[in-house]
């Protein structure tokens, strides 16, 4: 049997063992905090950017190949005004149409109102026609009020109005000042809509003559 080693050199060797044990710990240490893979340090880094973000995702920003829609033509084509309604609308129709002419729109005062949408599409075929424009009129004192219609050419309906109230004296300048910057984005509409390919949805009407008449003027005089 060998012999026990001595108290000297146990102490010896575990302090060696120590050392190595600490020096081994330390670098642990030091590598983990290089690599920031401390549980730690790791949830603190997620709470501060959860809490620089108010817990939400950023915003992606939009990509650069994403383009804006591009802006509508101006206004443009011809556009039946029919009369407007109400006792005093003639002063307000006559700024209407003022406006639309000095916009470059080409006017017809000439028609009438028809029945129907499918009326209205056939006549704004047969005549080239963007849309209609009406209006109402109504005053009572000093205060009045004056009401414009789009109609479009395409569909045969309404597409949109627009009122304008005030003083009785000054309601038809008002109309004339404010009018196009209500309606120029609709009529843009209606003119883009107007200029696409459209059919007609019935034939023609033909009227059949028959067969001409012979004329015997002996059988006339028996």
């Amino acid at each position: 049997m060998g012999s026990r080693p001595s108290a000297a050199q146990m102490r010896y060797d575990i302090g060696c063992v120590r050392c190595r044990v600490r020096l081994l710990t330390v670098t642990g240490i030091a590598l983990a905090l290089a690599l920031g893979v401390l549980p730690g340090d790791a949830s603190a880094k997620k709470k501060a950017k959860a809490a620089a973000t108010g817990g939400h995702k950023p915003a992606r920003l939009p990509s650069k190949d994403a383009k804006e829609p591009p802006p509508l033509p101006a206004p443009q084509g011809k556009l039946a005004v029919f009369p407007f309604a109400g006792e005093g609308a003639q002063r307000v129709q006559q700024q209407v149409m003022s406006v639309l002419r000095a916009k470059g729109m080409k006017l017809i005062s000439n028609l009438r109102p028809v029945d129907s949408a499918e009326q209205y599409r056939e006549m704004a075929m047969t005549l080239n026609l963007v849309g209609y424009v009406d209006g109402e009129y109504a005053a009572e004192g000093e205060q009045a009020s004056a009401t414009v219609y789009i109609r479009s050419g395409v569909t045969g309906l309404r597409s949109t109005s627009t009122t304008f109230v005030g003083e009785r004296r000054t309601l038809a300048a008002e109309v004339g000042q404010g009018l196009w910057e209500r309606i120029a984005q609709d009529l843009s509409k209606l003119c883009v809509e107007a200029a696409k390919p459209r059919k007609l949805e019935h034939a023609p009407l033909r009227i059949e003559a028959g067969t001409p008449l012979e004329n015997h003027p002996s059988e006339a005089r028996e």
